[in-house]
């Protein structure tokens, strides 16, 4: 009587380190996928920034100007030249 041991299907065996090396790629992947969306949140919170501090900037030169053209009107009126 022949007596059948149980071994291993070396297909089985090679399946499963393919699903353990495609799992490990996978988290790998997602690792990267997670430290690329920091960064890029963290870019979009400085530009933000650096868009307040241009519009901040933008709206000081445009009072500037408007208090220049203001005096030069003054200062045409107060010479007669109109």
């Amino acid at each position: 009587m022949t007596t059948l041991s149980a071994q291993p299907d070396p297909a089985a065996e090679g399946g499963q380190a393919d699903m353990s090396l495609q799992t490990e790629e996978a988290r790998a992947t997602v690792q990267e996928i997670r430290a690329e969306n920091a960064a890029l949140k963290e870019a979009e919170q400085v530009a933000e920034a650096q868009a307040e501090v241009v519009v901040e900037q933008a709206q000081q030169l445009t009072e500037a100007v408007e208090e220049v053209l203001e005096e030069l009107k003054e200062a045409k009126s107060a010479t007669g030249h109109e």
